[in-house]
């Protein structure tokens, strides 16, 4: 008999590497005790265990009702690779701050945010205007301002149209503009739909995003409950939007920033 265990085993004991008189317990049953375990970086190891075994599915599944958060994220990320399991939760739970833009020297009044389809502009792309009618398009992954542009009016509502690279805003009046995304020239206004309120969005009739004081509420429409809050803003949270692939929330606030959540490692 080996003392050394196998590559699907798991070691009892509180040492990471196995030492002369450990338990040595064999395949899914010892991966489901170590998700037993009261250290997360156990179940998180355990985890990592069960990725290579295809029978053990459930348990990473079960692994999202998990009481930290850091094992339902390891859990989530080994479950991308079969998106249906991942249906039912709730993964804006699971979200944090990615990166606060500044670039403004007022507050933000509205904001809009396209991540896939964009035929020339091919980058994350969020936009934002501040209560001087500046309109900033941010590239994401960069963290930065690729152009600024004047409105010259108070911007109450910004939409984006991946089809044609252009967005549009409603300004005082029901003033509407756009802008092509490709360089930033001023074009005829399109037919698009503007939002009504900059401040709420909701994620296909399921989820309900909003401001609320200085945070960010996720709300279950279906549940009919609070999953979460998003803290970092330093005041009034005034805009908020959502990406269409639900991976990255962008806000904007009245002290100035615009911040990108999403779950780390996922830009």
């Amino acid at each position: 008999m080996s003392d050394s265990p196998n590559e699907f085993d798991a070691v009892l004991g509180n040492s990471a590497r196995p030492m002369m008189g450990s338990v040595v317990l064999g395949g899914l049953e010892g991966i489901r005790q170590r998700l037993k375990s009261d250290r997360i970086d156990q179940r998180i190891a355990a985890l990592q265990q069960v990725q290579h075994a295809p029978a053990g599915l459930d348990l990473l599944v079960q692994a999202l009702n998990d009481s930290a958060i850091a094992v339902q994220k390891v859990a989530y990320k080994l479950l991308q690779p079969y998106p249906e399991l991942l249906q039912n939760y709730p993964h804006y739970r699971l979200f944090e701050c990615l990166a606060a833009l500044k670039g403004h020297h007022t507050g933000i009044t509205a904001i809009a945010l396209a991540t896939q389809h964009l035929r020339y502009f091919d980058r994350k792309v969020a936009i934002s205007a501040s209560r001087d009618g500046l309109i900033q398009v941010w590239d994401i992954a960069a963290e930065e301002a690729t152009f600024s542009i004047p409105a010259y009016t108070f911007v109450y509502t910004i939409s984006i149209d991946t089809e044609a690279d252009i967005f549009t805003i409603q300004g005082a009046r029901r003033q509407i503009k756009s802008w092509s995304l490709k360089n930033g020239q001023e074009i005829d206004p399109t037919e698009i739909k503007l939002r009504q309120i900059a401040s709420v969005t909701r994620n296909n009739d399921r989820y309900l995003i909003s401001g609320s004081q200085n945070t960010i509420k996720v709300w279950d429409l279906q549940a009919g409950r609070e999953i979460c809050q998003l803290k970092g803003h330093q005041s009034l949270v005034t805009a908020v939007a959502v990406s269409e692939d639900q991976a990255l929330i962008v806000s904007g606030s009245e002290d100035r920033t615009v911040r990108i959540w999403g779950i780390a490692d996922q830009l």
